[in-house]
């Protein structure tokens, strides 16, 4: 389960809004329990509405970022500005950090996103919970 502050999570619905028509993307880092203690938005190389590829640079240093702080990734989060809010078949082929969660919004009514998170491990999805505290 992933247990995420509000705040957060309105900083990645933020980013997402900010990014629309495009997908927007970043990470998010947490905890061995599962408690968010960061969230990373990274631009989106592709600047694209159906495809999203992580500055690397930003990526990089986000990652080297988490790992000094001691955290986990915890999730990877894109955007689906046109919908739906689960895993493309691109999704589930690019999962390549299988122990992070996937974080998938979907914008379709942007006024009310909708939010689900995913395990993928190879072609195996499973949907996970979040809390928001």
């Amino acid at each position: 389960m992933l247990i995420i502050e509000r705040s957060f999570l309105n900083q990645i619905l933020n980013h997402l809004q900010d990014c629309y028509p495009q997908e927007g993307c970043g990470l998010v880092a947490g905890d061995a329990v599962g408690r968010v203690t960061a969230v990373y938005p990274i631009k989106n190389s592709l600047h694209s509405p159906i495809a999203y590829q992580m500055n690397p640079q930003q990526q990089l240093q986000a990652m080297l970022n988490l790992e000094a702080e001691g955290w986990q990734l915890l999730a990877i989060y894109h955007s689906h500005p046109q919908g739906p809010e689960t895993p493309s078949n691109t999704d589930i082929q690019q999962a390549y950090y299988p122990e992070a969660l996937t974080m998938i919004i979907s914008l379709a009514n942007r006024k009310t996103p909708i939010v689900r998170i995913f395990q993928i491990e190879g072609q195996r999805v499973t949907e996970e919970k979040m809390k928001v505290v």
